[in-house]
């Protein structure tokens, strides 16, 4: 008797293998036969062609808090995800002792976009340690896997306080820190993640902790992983260090390397192929370095109080108080001062002034309804204004309610094209948890399988499953998973190919406090399922105990990446 069969599918095994036709069953929680099943189920589902392929594994998110007030770490498995990675960019919640418990959170905020007051509100602080923190999350049950990564940030904050962001460490410091890490790896963390990326600021507009780090402390740290038989280093970086340094952390620690962001800069073509060689290079030299990257255009929506990407420039306000902002967007100091930051080729800033990229999104004035959709230069050209006039000016006339949207990075295709179809990089950066009334792109596997196979044919629908799910998980050392073949985990999701994709972006007030959020769906998607337990029916989540594991144990091997690597090798 098995527990699941589920029949008439079409099976993905996440290797980049042929689908094949046939029906696969679960026992325990795993894959226990594929093909012609015979026997009996507890549960039997007629898949009716659709693919049934390995759930997947989303590396870079930001749950940490949410994971304390929300099991099913919404949008995950209702965007086909059933395991994600947390505490990236060195951004987590642990360790917290009580008295810096209030720094973490309000850094944590301010960097990652996030609601400071749904934070205060829905957050469960019960915990100091990052092991007391791994068993709080196991206390509350999870719907999805989850892995942690030690965060480097926090950490800092932890042994120095605010400190930490205004100078290096000294000595006992750093070795504070590097018990702290010890503490993490043998509590189960997957490895170690920091940022020194310039436009990563925390409460105030202060630099994060881990900027404030040089380079003797990254090195300080990786070698710790070295001392371990699983790990990896997750960096974010800017323009102070590049590949060749993440190569030098991987020969210390002898651990794969994954660098981030990796986008497509339309101002910059050159620089993300350059990042992709040097990555391709160091492989080639036999060090585990690969990087993650994105397969959708990156926007942010936001309003003009709560503009996140302008606040790391030149003389954007931190501040969020409308008076004030009203005084400083009104003058015409500011204003021109603003004006040549946009003019500088300053390779920091992510906006460059394309104001042909900026869409009006939602606003709040009946007599404005007309200007949604359109841009702020083709609304600019019509009056014989500025543009960052009418910007200020639009969002300052509906009192701070208008919302903007940015399209930033990986908005030509071709360039984009070329990074995702590389092995060395990961699909992912989908942010999850973080800049949730900003953007939602947790269903970029969705817009994987929609556009760039069906519509764009970039990819065979087998291979495309390959990069978001076997191919991280080998990375990282996730153990039977990323693949459907017998033995291995039961995380699943069923869709219909000539469906799926993902919608655009709805706003709901569902956080902590009534704070708010952008969502989106996954229309296609007919079910996911963590460990051999359905989450998620294609509708809604289920009321079903949580089913997924807080994830400890990983396979320190040398990863693996392409199919016939892959067969091979199964």
């Amino acid at each position: 008797m098995f527990d699941l069969i589920i029949r008439n599918a079409r099976i993905a095994d996440g290797l980049g293998g042929p689908l094949i036709q046939g029906d696969l069953a679960v026992r325990d929680g795993r894959v226990a036969a594929i093909g012609q099943v015979e026997g009996e189920a507890v549960e039997t589902l007629d898949a009716e062609g659709q693919v049934l392929a390995p759930g997947v594994i989303d590396l870079h998110t930001h749950y940490d808090a949410q994971l304390t007030w929300d099991q099913t770490a919404s949008p995950a498995g209702a965007l086909g995800v059933t395991t994600v990675v947390i505490g990236n960019c060195g951004f987590g919640v642990a360790p917290a002792p009580a008295a810096h418990r209030d720094s973490i959170i309000a850094n944590l905020a301010e960097v990652e976009g996030m609601s400071l007051d749904s934070l205060r509100a829905g957050m469960d602080t019960n915990y100091q340690s990052f092991g007391e923190y791994l068993d709080l999350l196991r206390r509350k049950g999870v719907y999805p896997n989850v892995a942690c990564l030690a965060s480097h940030t926090v950490m800092r904050t932890a042994v120095m306080g605010d400190e930490g962001s205004a100078r290096p460490s000294t000595p006992a410091e750093l070795e504070t820190m590097i018990a702290l890490l010890r503490e993490a790896m043998d509590a189960g963390a997957i490895g170690l993640a920091s940022s020194s990326n310039e436009n990563h600021r925390g409460a105030g507009g202060v630099p994060i902790a881990s900027r404030l780090a040089d380079d003797d402390e990254f090195r300080a740290l990786v070698k710790v992983l070295a001392d371990y038989d699983h790990g990896v280093f997750m960096a974010t970086f800017g323009e102070r260090h590049t590949i060749a340094f993440l190569e030098e952390m991987c020969r210390i620690s002898g651990k794969p390397g994954c660098y981030a962001p990796h986008f497509h800069f339309a101002h910059q073509p050159d620089r993300a192929s350059g990042i992709m060689h040097d990555a391709e290079a160091a492989r080639a030299r036999g060090v585990p370095v690969y990087t993650q990257g994105s397969c959708q255009p990156l926007s942010l929506t936001f309003t003009l109080d709560k503009a996140y990407i302008l606040k790391a420039m030149h003389p954007w306000p931190a501040t969020e108080d409308h008076q004030e902002l009203r005084q400083i967007f009104t003058d015409p100091v500011f204003r021109d001062a603003f004006r040549v930051t946009l003019q500088q080729a300053d390779s920091q800033h992510v906006f460059k002034g394309r104001w042909d990229w900026v869409p009006i999104a939602v606003v709040e004035l009946e007599k404005n309804q007309g200007l949604v959709g359109r841009t702020i230069a083709e609304i600019a050209e019509e009056r014989g204004q500025d543009p960052l006039d009418v910007f200020l000016d639009i969002g300052l006339e509906e009192n701070f309610g208008t919302r903007f949207t940015f399209f930033m990075l990986n908005m030509d295709e071709d360039g984009v094209a070329e990074l995702i179809a590389n092995d060395g990089t990961l699909v992912s950066l989908s942010d999850a948890g973080a800049h949730n009334s900003l953007l939602c792109d947790a269903g970029y596997a969705m817009h994987l399988f929609g556009h760039w196979v069906r519509e764009k044919g970039l990819f065979d629908l087998p291979t495309a499953i390959r990069k978001v799910t076997s191919d991280p998980a080998d990375v990282y050392g996730f153990i039977d998973r990323g693949r459907l073949t017998p033995g291995a985990w039961a995380d699943m999701i069923l869709f219909d190919p000539d469906e799926i994709c993902i919608t655009n972006m709805s706003r709901h007030f569902d956080l902590p406090g009534g704070g708010e959020r952008l969502l989106r769906s996954a229309p296609g998607l007919r079910g996911t399922w963590v460990n051999g337990v359905q989450v998620f029916d294609g509708d809604d989540y289920l009321q079903v105990p949580a089913p997924g594991q807080i994830l400890t144990k990983f396979d320190g091997a040398r990863p693996k990446l392409g199919m016939e690597q892959k067969r091979a090798a199964e």
